[in-house]
């Protein structure tokens, strides 16, 4: 594999492709690695942010205050879709009781925060897709978009435990290159974890959860119930109606699954706006690019496969390409050749300025009790959170030490704070799982197009957390907003299962639950 600094000229724009930094010293150097020249510089008040040419960073001042968004946003309550806009009724709102559900309304894959002075606030997406990450070296303040930039930056090295963690086979095999809790894989830096406000003083970074802290009625019969249902299916609806507003090219990554199935519908009366489009990487896509095109010639949606390559030499300079990935994910482990080819294609194929997806609807779709084949959890602990990894059964020493990560990690982030109407395994998948994981992969997918999501929004999680959890984890209430939005596609009955879902995988992986569960360290 090339190293970083031997790619071809051509694919230095990639280098943290959509990233930014925002730090409270100048950089002397923007011309050369990693940023080429390329990237803009932006003073916003006692900050300089630094920006990749394909990133959307808006800030607006107001008595003194900097209030900035890095990335795309929509308000699905107000119909606006103009950062600089929602940016100022956010200010007109900052120091209201009606501030923080101003800034729940949004939607979107962000960083939003507040400059004053020498100090800045900021928080990441409700299910953190944008990726983001802070720390302070040689008294320095970082908070950016990208880990690996300030590893160039200030010279950082990965940690022995992060090495480790790479190393052992199960990691990449079953779980994918995250981390566990908020740590990365440099000592100074940490991850911005979704719900939880951040304050840098000038001196150091404190943190304090502000979601969700309010206890919700679960609704208590039908009526409740569609209510629920009809405000939920049209913030996707009104979220949907503002993606062609903001994008002119936006496609939909349509499968025959549910969440996807339920994204399409929320497209019902903008389907002339809109495309589709399906990617088949191994056969077990296939019967969900099928059930793709059926569904958007049902509504004359123009539909595209794309077919991706199963050789890395078939993919136009794959090596360069994937070369800028693993750099840009800070070599967080060995990606599979696969991904990094469908990466690589969709870069030099796909013609769309954004991609409208539908993961975070697993979080309200009890992901963790479906993928486990369970309708409970045991009470929240690190043991818990730990087995949800269900990598450290032949490792006892490893799975030792990420309990007492988790010990810390649940301690820091007031978990114990969250109403038990917010399943401790939905928060979970929320924050540590989307937080983390999604996040790493959204990065890596915004190499070939901007990534958005109807289903991001704080306000709907909320409604939908009143959902019974028998419900949720049939599904049920999902069905019913797909119904409510477009009942000619809940006519056709098209469902791909996903493999992940299957009966017989999800009695295997509770054995390995509890079994984990049950050995002694």
């Amino acid at each position: 594999m090339k190293t970083i600094k031997e790619i071809k000229p051509q694919y230095r724009n990639l280098l943290f492709v959509c990233g930014f930094l925002i730090t409270d010293k100048k950089l002397a150097n923007t011309a050369e690695f990693p940023f080429y020249g390329t990237w803009s510089e932006t003073q916003m008040g006692n900050y300089y942010v630094y920006c990749h040419p394909r990133t959307k960073f808006t800030f607006v001042e107001k008595d003194g205050k900097q209030f900035f968004l890095a990335g795309k946003v929509m308000n699905p309550f107000t119909g606006e879709y103009e950062e600089e806009k929602i940016l100022d009724k956010i200010s007109d709102n900052y120091g209201k009781n009606s501030y923080r559900s101003c800034v729940d309304e949004l939607s979107g894959v962000f960083v939003y925060g507040v400059a004053n002075g020498g100090k800045v606030e900021y928080e990441v997406d409700p299910s953190g897709m944008q990726s983001a990450f802070y720390g302070t070296v040689d008294g320095v303040f970082y908070l950016t978009s990208h880990v690996q930039i300030v590893a160039d930056l200030c010279g950082l090295k990965m940690t022995d435990f992060a090495k480790r963690l790479i190393n052992y086979k199960w990691y990449n095999r079953v779980m994918g290159p995250y981390f566990p809790a908020d740590i990365t894989q440099y000592a100074e830096m940490l991850r911005v974890v979704p719900n939880i406000a951040y304050n840098y003083d000038g001196k150091a970074v404190t943190h304090k959860r502000f979601y969700p802290l309010k206890d919700l009625p679960e609704v208590k019969n039908d009526k409740e119930y569609n209510e629920v249902i009809e405000k939920a299916a049209d913030i996707l609806k009104n979220t949907m109606a503002l993606v062609p507003k903001k994008w002119n090219n936006p496609k939909i990554s349509l499968t025959g699954g549910i969440d996807s199935n339920t994204t399409f519908a929320s497209a019902n009366g903008n389907y002339d706006k809109f495309e589709a489009f399906s990617y088949i990487s191994a056969p077990k896509e296939v019967p969900d690019t099928e059930a793709a095109k059926k569904i958007a010639a049902k509504f004359n949606m123009k539909h595209t496969t794309y077919q991706i390559p199963d050789e890395n030499s078939k993919v136009e300079d794959f090596d360069d390409i994937a070369a800028v990935i693993k750099h840009n994910n800070g070599y967080m482990g060995n990606e599979k050749d696969n991904e990094l080819r469908k990466r690589a294609y969709l870069l030099k194929n796909l013609d769309a300025d954004v991609e409208v997806k539908s993961w975070v609807s697993e979080t309200i779709r009890c992901y963790w009790y479906k993928h486990y084949g369970r309708t409970k959890f045991p009470k929240m602990s690190p043991k818990l959170f730990r087995n949800l990894y269900k990598i450290f059964i032949w490792n006892r020493p490893l799975a030792h030490k990420i309990d007492k990560i988790f010990a810390k990690y649940i301690k820091d982030f007031e978990y114990d704070k969250i109403p038990a109407q917010y399943p401790i395994a939905d928060m979970h998948f929320n924050e540590v799982t989307w937080g983390s994981w999604g996040g790493f992969n959204i990065s890596e997918m915004k190499i070939y197009t901007d990534i958005t999501f109807v289903y991001n929004n704080r306000k709907f999680l909320d409604l939908l957390f009143r959902v019974p959890l028998d419900k949720r984890i049939s599904d049920q209430h999902h069905l019913d907003m797909k119904k409510y939005l477009n009942k000619e596609l809940f006519d056709m009955g098209i469902r791909v299962i996903n493999l992940k879902e299957t009966d017989t995988r999800a009695r295997l992986l509770n054995m390995m639950f509890t079994v984990n569960s049950w050995l002694p360290f």
